[in-house]
């Protein structure tokens, strides 16, 4: 039996946006039926009943046409403070590949397309990260800092964003949380005494591969190497190497691992390493031993090899690395990078694990900020433009929105959407 579902908002004084940001959301008050036989026909006053059930006209007018420019490297500038801007067109498929985060994709779903606003924020840390371009990525490992909500995955996410639109070979990482879950299968190496994720190693580098392939044709292997059945000589594309642990997870995690050292000697495109909710990385795994304890991060092949480079243990010729914090999932937040990041203070009768400090050592935090008048008006403005009822008391709407939220962009975002 089938059925579709409609869904009806009802209207009072407190009026939402969803039905003029995306009036297709919203339907009448109806559950349709597929009935198997002869249908009876409807009798005259049925027939009327029908007919008169429509919808209200004032509130289903179509959402005026918004036109917004493309968010293109060159549009990060301070005169563009507060502008609204889409992703381009290109750039769009790219991070549907490495996937957005779970919560933001949420908050941009309902929107015609995925947009943001330009910061100040997210100027000062594209020209940040630009300037690492020269130098060993060492030198740039930054940590996103904020309140919960202040907009840290949407500041990476249009970082991702810039970076895609220039020649630099990027990797990101949406939700670090997925990689010590107990997601994906592992298998522990008896020389190393760490656990290998094969498919989640042979998943990355298909990623890596698909968004940053005419980049990685132009590099070569500096040596030699033997993977098992295989032997891959010096000077052999890189993406023949990928193609090896993407068909065979057996030999996966070494792929991955001697790609990013072979990447990481060239000196023709900088690396960006991005990793959203990082702070997952330095907490306790939910992956178990053989004893039913539960694993460091640092004893799982990708989260280890991935914080050899927030520690500096490992590094790039050019790039940068880059992780944001995040709040929303509790039982992931970490103590000690709070600690070393000059988040949270120690506590001198409680002893925090050294290996996970040591990994942690050398990051810079960028504390993320609430929206700025400027910013928020932007925000509320775009949404307004986008409204078939809401053009009017504009200021005031504003100044009740940002004094409410105080400027932190997922209240705003929550306050228009589901009213305050």
């Amino acid at each position: 039996m089938a059925f579709r579902h409609f869904y009806l908002k009802t209207f009072n004084k407190q009026i939402s946006l969803n039905h003029y940001i995306q009036p297709s959301l919203l339907s009448t008050c109806l559950i349709v039926q597929k009935r198997t036989g002869t249908a009876k026909p409807k009798t005259a006053a049925e027939q009327t009943l029908s007919t008169s059930f429509t919808k209200n006209k004032e509130l289903y007018l179509p959402p005026p046409a918004i036109t917004l420019e493309e968010m293109l490297p060159e549009v990060y500038t301070d005169e563009n403070i507060g502008k609204i801007y889409r992703f381009p067109p290109e750039i769009i498929p790219k991070i549907e590949i490495f996937k957005f985060p779970p919560i933001l994709e949420q908050e941009l779903s309902p929107l015609p397309y995925p947009s943001l606003a330009i910061r100040q924020s997210s100027i000062q840390l594209t020209n940040l990260i630009e300037n690492a371009s020269q130098k060993s990525s060492t030198e740039t490992r930054i940590i996103l800092s904020g309140e919960m909500g202040v907009g840290k995955s949407a500041l990476l996410l249009q970082t991702i964003n810039y970076f895609l639109c220039k020649p630099w070979i990027v990797i990101y990482i949406p939700f670090a949380i997925k990689f010590i879950n107990s997601s994906y299968p592992y298998i522990k190496n008896k020389i190393t005494n760490e656990f290998v994720q094969p498919t989640l190693s042979a998943e990355l580098l298909k990623q890596i591969k698909a968004v940053n392939g005419k980049l990685l044709q132009d590099l070569t292997l500096t040596r030699d190497y033997k993977l098992n059945k295989y032997t891959i000589k010096s000077n052999s594309p890189v993406i023949e190497l990928m193609d090896i642990g993407i068909k065979d997870i057996s030999c996966a995690f070494q792929v991955f691992e001697i790609f990013l050292d072979e990447v990481g000697k060239n000196v023709n495109y900088p690396i960006l390493l991005a990793v959203d909710v990082v702070n997952a990385f330095y907490t306790a795994t939910e992956y178990t031993d053989v004893d039913d304890t539960y694993l460091d991060p640092d004893r799982l092949s990708v989260p280890r090899t991935i914080l050899d480079y927030f520690a500096g243990k490992r590094d790039f010729t050019y790039g940068a690395i880059i992780g944001a914090l995040s709040q929303c999932h509790k039982p992931y937040i970490s103590k000690p990078l709070n600690i070393a990041l000059g988040l949270l203070a120690p506590s001198p009768w409680k002893q925090y694990p050294q290996n996970i400090l040591n990994y942690a050592v050398g990051l810079q935090r960028f504390d993320v900020p609430n929206y700025s008048q400027t910013e928020a008006k932007g925000v509320l403005d775009y949404y307004c433009d986008g409204s078939s009822i809401l053009q009017q008391s504009r200021d005031k709407l504003f100044q009740k929105t940002f004094i409410a939220t105080n400027g932190n962009p997922r209240k705003l975002y929550l306050s228009c959407w589901k009213g305050l």
